[in-house]
């Protein structure tokens, strides 16, 4: 049994939604089309631009101008944005319309009418000896491009053909002239259209030339826009993977269209003003076509005493020859050429008429009607009274209306032989006599607001996306006592988002134990409510949906004990209710409460109420830990942010992808946490729990709730007492000396404890040139310096001193318990497994950080370059050095020095190097020459070592002395010797042959690849 005995709780058959409502008004038939009909207001004015007066009638001042019509006034527009229901006017006009005997009407629908289509429908009106040729032409026309595929390649061939020849003005600003004659010529649109990369782009199954295409071979779909088919700007934000095949003016014209909105403005411009001579080429028949078959057909049925009207549902169709169409309109009967009177109603776009239509046009227009409503327009117009009439159609069937249509009966009103109509009418409302079930007017409001843009009413979006869904959708749910369901409450939400956000209304209308009937009653009163807060709805809307009533609502508020473990949302439903509220006048909610039920609404929370927020949560937190147990003492706490970088001094988290870096997390989808947001706001802004509205209960249970998130907090906050306790500590301390070791820091690799402890805070030492081994300074910043999704050193610190630290005396002293850290840093175990308390952003960091520090073969490989071998010197550099400037010098007196030696050069060179220099570069190199022998830690220490300038000053003079050398020994070895030349050849023998060694130690040294 249901509300209606032995009927089933929804009075009409699911199926007959998608036969009654539907996407286009031409698509049902008759008798439906006439039992949905509602008056809609529209506006009427006798000029196009003239929106000032306007008067707001209906379809009747329509019906009545087209009676009236003068013969030179022949066009009647009826404007309006797509869905507003221009069609459904035409299609009213059409069905109501008393024409004279006189009168032949041609009427063009809206879909599924091709190019010849349209012209033949034309043609049936002509009669005289040019019909049949013009017949024969249409047809041979456009057969000839009947192939998709085929008339596609012509369109994009015939477009840039024109582009280039007719594109450029000489009209305009310097700028707009410019830019048409670089995109008309032949390094501009044509040689986009005409390259292959852009061809898919161009061509594509959704893209303008083959929208246009399918509507002049097969007429527009019911899927498609009203718009006129054309060229847009988001048609030519081009871009393709492969751009660099295609041919460079192809993608600098690309690139231009792409990175600059009012050249691909202009673009399209162009492009649409070729459609029409392009289409003409491609299907063999265009505007002028189409002018001379109207002519033709107005000439003969001038002859026969007879007018034309032609209804057009959609003048978009007419796109690519609307010139001849208005050329046949406008044309005036002469005594050389007459002509039969033509009228012409067109339901078209408002856009499209006001900028697509010449201004021939207005001139010849003799009403407008508007189904575009200026702001503040006082209406008539009732949405129930719309929805009401299809709510009865779709109960009586669309076959039953069509049999009462032939037999030209009343429709039915199914209403009438319901056995529960009269409590029907009266708990869900009646419009016209029809009844508002399943909606009431609250909800149809409601769910109009949620599926419209802009609050306007559209009349394709309430049948399409409202009624038929709900009425398809939601009759199972209805009859299983399901409904509302939470995908109805989802596919409108936004239309009641502003209901029942008080989550103290929400719930007093809990039923414990059943979530999904609580659910359910939220979203009924929610939508088919009459007011803000909770409430007990008419008890044939409970009856009908299965949802009882609360008893005693206005008197008790069921109240649940917070319940689960700490930090986790309650999850008992069978608390009993607590005590009944006191409940004194009404006060206006304070905005910080509105902002939290904004909040928990729509996930929209404004900076300034965050903070707010978070300052008062963390002072009642706190205000309620003890703080000197491990954080530094109180005082640090209220500067600011120093020690606690997950619970910031003043910082709650409440975004819900972050919880796994919060300390404390605060959940707009639950309710105990936002129940006491609310509660602590309320006493924030009177001072005092007995100002505020129930405030004893609310005390009490915020009481509750930040006990809860103090025990969270404690938890992850305050150090264990234990390191053993504390594995968290343990990483942070090992990561940290690992990153001081990385970073030079020389206590580091020190033995004792004491020095491994300051190494882990002490700064990292400078090195004078760091551009001598960029790869390393890039590991030392990585592992220093932090990220959006990394932590720095800093805060590893501050994380650490948080684990262990401790106050003194009255809490004011920061100190590190060193013999917990001790314990810590002799302990080899490392890599002991995170604790699930560890934010995920601190592990994340760790790991990022231990695997930079872990990549070491590049660095090697850069400090190797970077220092010179020395092996084969032979000596001392300070010697070799001294004996070399001598050689220089003396070669020199004797005018024997050859070109290229520098000796002022040579010399200071000389003079930089540090005594210790050479050795220290040799050690170093040794110790590298054993890398495989060497401990991680050996390693760390050998490339971050002190050793780059000793390296950088030998290597300087290096550069210096090889060439010289090799100069010299080249000059002493083919110079021809005199007496004097060969007696001092007796007495530096020696240091020739010193020299020529030298020569041959540096030979073997591996060219600098940069000298200082």
């Amino acid at each position: 049994m249901s509300w209606r005995g032995s009927l089933p709780a929804a009075c009409w058959n699911a199926n007959e939604a998608s036969n009654v409502i539907p996407v286009e008004a031409e698509s049902t038939s008759e008798g439906v089309f006439l039992a949905t009909h509602s008056t809609i207001p529209i506006t009427q004015r006798d000029q196009v631009n003239n929106a000032k007066r306007v008067t707001v009638v209906d379809e009747r001042a329509l019906l009545q101008a087209v009676q009236d019509q003068p013969d030179d006034q022949p066009i009647i527009p009826i404007l309006g944005k797509s869905g507003t229901g221009k069609s459904h006017l035409v299609r009213w006009l059409r069905a109501n319309l008393k024409t004279k005997e006189s009168t032949r009407v041609i009427f063009v629908p809206k879909h599924r009418v091709s190019l010849r289509g349209i012209l033949e429908l034309i043609l049936e009106h002509a009669t005289g000896e040019n019909a049949d040729d013009l017949r024969a032409k249409v047809a041979a026309a456009v057969d000839a491009a009947a192939d998709e595929k085929t008339a596609r390649l012509k369109l994009r061939n015939a477009l840039a053909v024109n582009i280039e020849t007719s594109g450029a003005r000489s009209n305009g600003s310097a700028e707009e002239i410019e830019n048409r004659a670089y995109l008309a010529s032949p390094q501009g649109l044509p040689a986009l259209f005409g390259d292959d990369v852009f061809r898919a782009r161009l061509l594509h199954e959704n893209g303008p030339i083959a929208r246009l295409v399918r509507e002049k071979l097969t007429g527009k779909g019911t899927e498609d826009k009203e718009d006129a088919f054309g060229f847009t700007v988001e048609d030519l934000n081009l871009s393709v993977d492969d751009v660099k095949r295609a041919g460079l003016a192809a993608q600098q014209v690309a690139g231009a269209l792409t990175s600059d909105l009012g050249f691909r403005e202009l673009a399209a411009r162009m492009i649409n003003e070729q459609l029409a001579p392009s289409v003409s080429e491609v299907f063999g028949v265009g505007g002028d076509d189409l002018k001379q078959i109207l002519t033709d057909v107005r000439a003969q049925l001038n002859k026969q005493g007879l007018e034309l009207l032609v209804l057009i549902e959609d003048f978009s169709i007419f796109q690519g020859i609307q010139g001849g169409l208005i050329d046949a309109i406008t044309l005036i009967s002469t005594v050389a050429q007459e002509l039969c009177p033509m009228r012409v109603v067109m339901a078209v776009t408002t856009g499209y008429f006001i900028n697509q239509m010449p201004e021939t046009v207005f001139t010849r227009t003799y009403r407008v009607f508007d189904l575009d409503l200026p702001d503040g327009a006082a209406v008539a117009f009732s949405p129930a009274g719309f929805a009401a009439r299809y709510l009865n159609a779709v109960r009586v069937g669309a076959a039953a209306l069509d049999v009462a249509n032939e037999n030209n009966d009343h429709p039915t009103n199914a209403c009438d032989e319901c056995p529960v109509d009269e409590k029907c009418h009266a708990a869900f409302g009646v419009a016209d006599g029809f009844g508002l079930f399943p909606f009431n007017r609250a909800a149809l409001e409601r769910a109009i607001k949620g599926q419209s843009s802009n609050g306007s009413f559209v009349a394709r979006d309430v049948l399409t996306r409202v009624l038929r869904p709900v009425l398809r959708r939601d009759k199972v749910e209805i009859d299983l006592n399901r409904f509302p369901s939470e995908g109805f409450a989802s596919e409108f939400k936004s239309g009641a988002d502003d209901r029942l956000s008080n989550i103290e209304d929400q719930v007093r209308l809990r039923t414990p134990g059943d979530v999904e009937l609580t659910d359910r009653r939220v979203r009924l009163v929610r939508f088919w409510g009459s007011s803000d807060g909770a409430e007990n709805l008419d008890p044939t809307i409970h009856e009908a949906f299965g949802i009882p009533p609360i008893d005693g609502l206005d008197d008790v508020a069921p109240e649940e004990e917070l319940q689960g473990p700490i930090g986790r949302p309650s999850t008992s439903k069978t608390t009993p209710p607590d005590e009944t509220p006191t409940l004194g006048p009404a006060i206006p909610d304070p905005p910080l409460v509105k902002a939290i039920d904004r909040w928990r609404a729509t996930d929209e929370l404004g900076m300034t109420e965050r903070n707010t927020l978070r300052n008062i949560v963390h002072n009642a937190v706190q205000s309620r830990l003890m703080l000197e147990d491990g954080l530094g003492g109180e005082s640090l706490w209220r500067g600011g942010k120093e020690f606690a970088p997950s619970f910031e001094g003043t910082s709650v988290e409440f975004n819900p992808a972050k919880h796994a870096a919060a300390v404390l997390p605060i959940d707009r989808t639950n309710d105990d946490d936002v129940r006491a947001l609310r509660a602590l706001a309320w006493v924030n802004r009177l001072g005092s729990w007995a100002d505020v509205p129930d405030g004893e209960r609310l005390q009490r249970l915020v009481e509750a709730r930040i006990q809860v998130w103090v025990e969270q907090v404690a938890r992850v906050l305050l150090p264990p007492t234990r390191a053993d306790d504390d594995p968290e500590l343990v990483r942070l301390t090992h990561t940290l000396l690992a990153v001081a070791r990385s970073l030079g820091i020389g206590n580091a690799y020190k033995r004792d404890t004491s020095s491994r402890i300051q190494a882990l805070f002490a700064p990292p030492p400078p090195r004078p040139t760091p551009d001598l081994r960029p790869q390393l300074a890039a590991m030392q910043s990585y592992v220093s310096s932090g990220a959006t999704n990394r932590l720095n050193r800093t805060q590893l610190q501050q994380r650490l001193l948080r684990r262990a630290s401790y106050s003194q005396g009255d809490g004011k002293p920061l100190a590190l318990d060193l013999a917990k850290v001790s314990r810590v840093i002799r302990d080899p175990d490392a890599d002991m497994p995170w604790p699930a308390s560890t934010p995920g952003l601190v592990v994340s960091s760790v790991d990022a950080i231990t695997v930079r520090m872990g990549t070491l073969d590049a660095l090697r490989s850069e400090a190797e370059t970077l220092l010179p071998d020395l092996s084969n010197l032979g000596g001392d550099i300070a010697q070799v050095a001294a004996e070399l400037i001598t050689l220089v010098n003396e070669r020199a007196n004797v005018a024997a020095l050859p070109d290229g030696i520098d000796v002022d050069d040579l010399r200071a060179a000389a003079r930089a190097i540090k005594s210790g220099d050479q050795r220290l570069v040799e050690t170093t190199r040794a110790e590298f020459d054993r890398w495989s022998e060497l401990t991680v830690d050996e390693r760390m220490k050998l490339i971050t070592g002190d050793w780059d300038e000793s390296a950088r000053r030998v290597r300087a003079w290096l550069v210096l002395a090889e060439p010289a050398v090799d100069l010299l020994a080249n000059s002493l070895k083919t110079a021809k010797a005199s007496d004097a030349q060969r007696e001092y050849a007796e007495v530096r023998e020696k240091l020739i042959g010193d020299v020529a060694t030298l020569a041959d130690a540096l030979a073997a040294i591996p060219a600098a690849e940069g000298t200082e």
